[in-house]
């Protein structure tokens, strides 16, 4: 059980992370992955069952041991986190409704900057 409640973001990331694990990691057991990672086991079942979130040192130890980026775990080191909208709706619904209007605000401020600079 976490010490604290865990955000919508914070819930989504150890969705995502455990379905990259599971995807990435298909043809070795955990037992396997905590060997090559030097990870324990029951850390690793705690990233898959979504119980805890990696470090970023023990990302990069399973990204190693997989043969893949640590974006291929872990979306937040990924460029594209906003394109993917893995955490935007998340993040934007958890404002208080003044911090909401300022964020549509200033998105309709840049919209409207880009669509003068194509005009051009």
């Amino acid at each position: 059980m976490p010490r604290h409640e865990l955000s919508p973001f914070e819930r989504n990331i150890r969705r995502i992370i455990a379905q990259n694990l599971k995807a990435a990691s298909r043809d070795m057991t955990q037992a396997e992955l905590a060997e090559k990672t030097d990870i324990p086991t029951s850390t690793l079942s705690g990233y898959f069952a979504q119980r805890s979130t990696p470090s970023p040192g023990n990302v990069q130890r399973l990204a190693d041991a997989l043969g893949v980026h640590k974006s291929a775990i872990d979306p937040r080191y990924g460029d594209d986190l906003l394109e993917k909208d893995v955490c935007f709706e998340a993040i934007f619904s958890q404002l208080s409704p003044e911090r909401q209007k300022a964020v549509l605000t200033f998105a309709q401020q840049q919209l409207r900057a880009q669509l003068d600079n194509l005009s051009k």
